[in-house]
């Protein structure tokens, strides 16, 4: 009998659109929602529906008490921006691609097993 685990997990993409970017436009712009999109259907592609891609734009107002807390957690410990957080634990501070974040979530999936 073939056992199925189904996994629930919580990619977080945390970035500020107005901040500063580099000159040569390095990385990719988390803050378009075509990248997200991709990012999101790649995700589900590769793993099922089990996975769930959720952005935060630092420069935004919302009454998300969380993206408050990211926001002092960026100032207090001087991260880089994006932020990649896996199940609300910090996995990458600074500059990261789809391919590193699909890596990071099956290495995160294999710790599970």
């Amino acid at each position: 009998m073939l056992l199925l685990i189904e996994f629930a997990m919580q990619i977080t993409i945390v970035d500020d659109s107005k901040g500063n970017r580099c000159e040569a436009n390095c990385g990719i712009d988390w803050s378009s929602t075509e990248t997200v999109a991709i990012a999101s259907q790649q995700l589900k592609d590769r793993f099922g529906d089990g996975i769930k891609l959720k952005y935060i734009d630092l420069s935004k107002r919302v009454a998300d008490y969380k993206a408050g807390e990211l926001k002092q957690r960026v100032r207090d410990k001087s991260l880089s921006l994006p932020l990649l957080l896996v199940d609300d634990k910090l996995r990458i501070s600074g500059q990261f691609d789809i391919r590193l974040l699909l890596d990071i979530v099956d290495a995160e999936r294999e710790i599970a097993l």
